[in-house]
């Protein structure tokens, strides 16, 4: 198992890891994404912090923090959604 590493961000360390994902997988989506990157980096996906904003209580932090990588590497051009799943950009 990876460890996060000094001055990788948690957005960095999704992204590669989603890319790495999509590259040897294939196209899948964000449901079939979500207990492979759990089971690979178990670090930084810890069910029992949830995302929580003037007590209300909006799911589990880390995959808040997962979609974000997820949207930025669609800004980015570098994955897609289509069929609901995503696919890397050629």
């Amino acid at each position: 198992m990876v460890r996060i590493k000094e001055g990788r961000t948690i957005n960095a360390i999704f992204s590669n890891t989603i890319l790495y994902l999509l590259k040897k997988k294939g196209s899948l989506s964000t449901e079939e994404i979500h207990p492979l990157i759990q089971m690979m980096r178990p670090d930084i996906c810890d069910d029992s912090i949830d995302r929580v904003i003037n007590g209300q209580h909006f799911g589990k932090k880390w995959k808040h923090l997962f979609r974000n990588a997820q949207q930025s590497l669609k800004k980015e051009g570098l994955i897609y959604l289509e069929g609901g799943k995503w696919h890397l950009a050629s």
